[in-house]
């Protein structure tokens, strides 16, 4: 049975995408990148950002979506407009039927590299070697997403009674 699995590292002006599939619980990149929206006006990005959605969804019809989720720094207007890029995402994927699960930053780090305080360029470096990838993306948006997908799809493959110890 094949899965396709959307992971997505939600922002206001950049949202980095990955879709994998998984057959025989073997997981394979089919696409990875930046939507990015310009516009001053967070509604107006919102709207730029849910079309540019439509059309993976349309195209990759993924049963489940994984997303990063907030980082609670000290700006909360911040993390209030994240939130609502947030929302965003999860009512994409209702719209499409495809299952939303989210992670901590934390969690996603521990699950792909073994250590949930790998940074940013660590993390990176495993998942494009994990997918073979070759190119570097210019922003860390893409590999982000990728990272979630990478951890969704190792999440829904452990066992249970293993899944309490991560």
């Amino acid at each position: 049975m094949r899965n396709t699995i959307i992971g997505l590292d939600p922002g206001t002006f950049r949202t980095g995408f990955a879709v994998i599939t998984v057959k025989d619980h073997i997981p394979s990149l089919q696409d990875m990148g930046v939507l990015i929206s310009s516009s001053k006006h967070l509604e107006k990005r919102l709207g730029q950002m849910s079309q540019k959605l439509e059309v993976l969804y349309q195209k990759y019809t993924p049963q489940e979506t994984a997303i990063e989720q907030i980082f609670m720094g000290k700006n909360v207007d911040s993390a209030f407009k994240l939130g609502q890029a947030i929302g965003m995402c999860a009512v994409m994927a209702a719209r499409f039927q495809s299952n939303f699960f989210s992670y901590a930053s934390r969690f996603v780090k521990q699950a792909v590299t073994g250590n949930g305080r790998a940074d940013k360029n660590t993390v990176q470096a495993f998942v494009l070697n994990v997918f073979h990838v070759q190119e570097v993306p210019m922003t860390s948006d893409a590999t982000d997403a990728l990272a979630v997908a990478l951890c969704h799809n190792i999440q829904r493959n452990t066992p249970s009674i293993l899944r309490k110890q991560l």
